[in-house]
């Protein structure tokens, strides 16, 4: 019987997450900063209180909604066995068997990576693949197939354990 070798590992996250999670981040605060501008421009000037109130904390709600959502957002590669979701500190190694589902989430092209034993993580995390997604998404959408492919083959190895292994 043929011995498989391991392929190498493929990144499925774009290189520019840290500009999708924090440069729009920076755009949204910059708008922000220049409706405050404006709405103390337009109080101090006419004396008009208007919906200056509701223009601010709709504003900080959509940049709250924004952090919210993209703080499960993290970069992720993967090969036969493992999916490697990087971190500042240190990486994390998912084996494929553990992954329930991969699914689309958003039309921006965010992927949900869904387990069956939570990590630390959590049971559920993201991975954008493009930040032109709409775009390339033929290439991208292929790539994650892929992926879906080695998970496939994965639950369907048999596992076999040391005779004197302890089972609980």
């Amino acid at each position: 019987m043929a011995v498989m070798k391991n392929q190498r590992i493929k990144s499925l996250s774009t290189r520019f997450l840290w500009l999708y999670k924090n440069g729009v981040l920076l755009v949204l605060i910059a708008l922000f900063s220049l409706i405050i501008y404006y709405q103390l421009d337009k109080i101090l000037n006419k004396g008009l209180w208007g919906n200056t109130i509701f223009t601010l904390g709709y504003f900080l709600f959509i940049i709250y909604g924004w952090m919210r959502i993209n703080r499960n957002v993290y970069h992720v590669e993967f090969d036969n066995e493992y999916l490697y979701v990087m971190l500042k500190e240190q990486d994390i190694l998912i084996p494929l068997e553990n992954i329930k589902e991969v699914d689309i989430k958003s039309l921006g092209g965010v992927y949900e990576v869904e387990l069956f034993q939570p990590e630390q993580l959590g049971k559920k995390f993201y991975f954008k693949p493009s930040l032109l997604y709409p775009f390339n998404f033929k290439r991208k959408d292929a790539l994650v197939n892929v992926l879906r492919k080695n998970i496939n083959l994965a639950q369907q190895k048999k596992r076999t354990y040391q005779a004197n292994a302890l089972h609980s």
